[in-house]
Parts: C-alpha cells; structure tokens; sequence
C-alpha cells in the first residue's frame, strides 16, 4: 500500500485530529499510514457509507488499496462493516467505527484515573454545568489533554463562554476550538486578546472551526 500518499494528506492539515488521540497514537498499536486512514475515517461520519470508489477518489488512492486498509483495521479491530437496511427497505453497508471508540475508551479511563488528581483547579463541575450533564471518560481525557497541553482555566471557560454565543456545548466543539487556538500559540485569555488586538479588533480570530456538525459530534462523544 502507498503510504506516502496518506502521510502526504497529513502534511497538508487536511485532517483534524484531537489532542487526546494524538497523545495516545503509539498506545493504540498502529503504523503512521494505518493511523493517518483510521482518522480520515474518523473526520467523516461515524456510520460512513462503505465505498470503496469514494474513499479512493478523496485519497488518491485505488481501491484495492482502499479495500487492504479496510481490512487490515477490521482484523485489528478498528471498525467494522455492518449492514443497515432503511425503513424503506434500501440495504446499504457503513463502516462503523464503534470498536474503534471503545478501544480508545478503554485507553483514556485508564489515563483519567491518574490524570485527574494532578488538576490545580477542578474544572470538570464547570464544564458538567455548562453541558448539563456528566462527563463520559472520552470528555474527561480531551479536557486533561487541554490542561496537559497548559491551557488555562480561564482560556477553557472563554471557550464555553464562545461556545455559549453560538448556542452550543458540545465538547467537541469546544476541543475544535481550543485546538485552534493553541495552534496559533494561544494558551492564555491574554494570548487571546493580544491577538484580537493585533487584527485591529475589527476581525474575528480566525478559529478554522469549517462546516463543523456540532450535533453529530455531540452523539459521536457521548458515546451513541
């Protein structure tokens, strides 16, 4: 298989990863090129249409090679093809990407039980009022990941207080938000104000959040 081709997607930042997965790359037992597909995956949806022709198309890739990486995660237990008939009757086959969730669950409970402890300042009731509800281990580990990353308490709560603006609480929301952010060197809410100021404070930060389905990815982290 072309690995060169999948590295080269990654190159270009054509691919969002989460910080909380990007720290745990080398504990989920994967080449760079197995990685880099799972996480293509990963951006689309998480019952993606299984099409070979497709996914070739967007990766350059032909499909025999398309169809090895699908295989080769399945075998390691990454995704799976199930087969979903509609109230309509249509048949059609998703690549589902459930096994892969529950591996990294089971990664991160292990690293919250250890990580959390460590906190100067308990945020997890801030952010379990501002969503509503408790936080599942795959929330807790990407906020021990900004405060790892040494992103401020304040920063995380200018973030929910955005979020706010926009109607939205999604956690994933929020890590698309922090991850920009700290992109741009931005870990502090003086960091961010020094930046509004040097754009004139005529121009909204540019947060590269894209067409971003908050709904899907609010299910995708809670789990369903």
């Amino acid at each position: 298989m072309n690995k060169g081709k999948l590295i080269k997607i990654l190159g270009e930042g054509n691919l969002v990863i989460p910080l909380y997965i990007l720290k745990n790359f080398r504990k989920l037992d994967l080449e760079m090129d197995e990685f880099v597909f799972l996480m293509y995956l990963y951006n689309k949806e998480n019952k993606l249409e299984f099409n070979p022709d497709k996914i070739g198309k967007e990766l350059n890739m032909d499909i025999m090679e398309v169809m090895g990486y699908i295989s080769l995660l399945g075998d390691k237990g990454y995704l799976t093809l199930d087969v979903l008939k509609s109230g309509d009757g249509v048949i059609e086959e998703v690549i589902n990407l459930n096994p892969f969730y529950e591996k990294l669950n089971t990664i991160l409970i292990n690293m919250v039980a250890l990580d959390e402890p460590k906190k100067e300042e308990d945020i997890f009731p801030f952010i379990e009022k501002q969503i509503g509800r408790p936080l599942n281990s795959l929330e807790i580990s990407a906020v021990n990941g900004w405060l790892d990353n040494k992103v401020t308490i304040e920063l995380i709560k200018k973030a929910f207080s955005i979020a706010s603006d926009f109607g939205v609480s999604s956690i994933k929301y929020i890590d698309k938000l922090i991850f920009d952010w700290t992109k741009n060197g931005i870990k502090t809410v003086d960091d961010l104000e020094k930046q509004e100021k040097s754009k004139q404070e005529s121009e909204p930060v540019d947060l590269d959040i894209g067409d971003w389905n908050w709904l899907d990815d609010e299910e995708e982290y809670i789990g369903n």
